[in-house]
């Protein structure tokens, strides 16, 4: 049971680290394009969505998980 939940851990983690990334880049986006004329407030918004939906589904998961956890019957 431990493993399992070092492994949801891990996957928090690369959440949140794709989330800061898709921050960093939307706030980026008005340097990017005075330097390198390259737009990236759409990629940096949709790279954090994509965290963001993510991390909602790892959440949904563990709790089925818990719950499946929770209904064996001792034996």
């Amino acid at each position: 049971m431990k493993e399992s939940l070092g492994k949801y851990r891990k996957y928090e983690i690369a959440t949140y680290i794709i989330m800061a990334v898709g921050v960093i880049l939307f706030m980026l986006t008005p340097l990017l394009i005075r330097w390198f004329g390259f737009d990236s407030d759409v990629f940096g918004l949709l790279i954090f969505l994509i965290g963001l939906g993510m991390f909602v589904v790892g959440i949904i998961i563990k709790f089925i998980m818990s719950k499946v956890r929770g209904q064996r019957q001792p034996k």
